[in-house]
């Protein structure tokens, strides 16, 4: 939201109006009549502000409050809209404290491992996708995992991640991921190699591919023995593919022809 990135420009406290928006969005997830009321067209914006205030002054700090009440002021498509456009917000505002840190690339580093954890443990995904598991079960579990081996940012993102709201975890933190990348107008790029890259090796890549897509590029790079050699890349839903296991199997493919 426009509104939510005026105020972080503007030096609001970052992480509480993070937690704050992120309460609101859980609160109107529980109330299906609130959310109706909030988003239905029909209703005066004034009207909806008022019933907003009412509702939440006190309870979250005023830089929440405006950034919801510009977002009862928008047209929304779907009840949910607003919410998931108030976790997004929230979202933007821990983004904001890690770039103010100078922690952005190891949040948005951190988010990328994490997710590679959990797409590679079935166990694990399971029970952070549990719908009969606490959220504060689920906050202890990543607590557990991570500890105080990620920066602030990323553990209060990571317990959002797993609060329910959504149904798979693995496209909640890939949403996170595309929000820490847009704090800087970059794009993402995911690289799968045989054997881990030397620094020289990650800068040389970024910017060849900063200069074939025109902006910045920030690397996530996976080790994969299967890759053999060579490269793999993939940029948004371009794929770049120079690895040796794949060049063996179109040559072979092309044999049995």
């Amino acid at each position: 939201m426009a509104k939510a990135a005026e105020l972080l420009d503007g030096g609001a406290d970052a992480p509480a109006m993070g937690a704050d928006l992120f309460a609101v969005a859980r609160t109107l997830d529980d109330a299906h009549s609130l959310r109706r009321a909030l988003t239905e067209p029909v209703v005066p914006a004034e009207a909806k502000r008022r019933l907003l205030r009412s509702l939440f002054e006190g309870q979250v700090g005023e830089p929440a409050l405006e950034v919801a009440d510009a977002g009862v002021g928008v047209r929304w498509s779907g009840v949910r809209d607003l919410p998931d456009a108030l976790e997004q917000a929230s979202v933007a505002a821990y983004v904001a404290q890690a770039d103010r840190d100078g922690h952005l690339d190891d949040l948005e580093d951190d988010l990328f491992r994490f997710s590679r954890i959990v797409e590679g443990n079935a166990a694990l995904r399971d029970a952070l996708s549990d719908g009969t598991v606490s959220w504060e079960g689920k906050r202890r579990l990543v607590h557990d995992l991570v500890g105080d081996k990620v920066v602030p940012a990323t553990a209060s993102l990571l317990e959002q991640a797993v609060s329910g709201r959504h149904r798979s975890l693995t496209p909640v933190l890939a949403l996170y991921q595309k929000v820490a990348a847009d704090r800087r107008d970059s794009m993402m790029a995911t690289v799968w190699v045989a054997r881990p890259l030397a620094e020289e090796q990650r800068e040389r890549l970024a910017r060849a591919l900063s200069a074939q897509q025109g902006r910045p590029i920030h690397l996530n790079v996976v080790v994969d023995p299967g890759v053999l050699g060579g490269v793999r890349v993939a940029v948004g839903e371009e794929v770049l593919d120079s690895s040796v296991a794949t060049r063996l199997r179109q040559a072979h493919r092309r044999l049995e022809r």
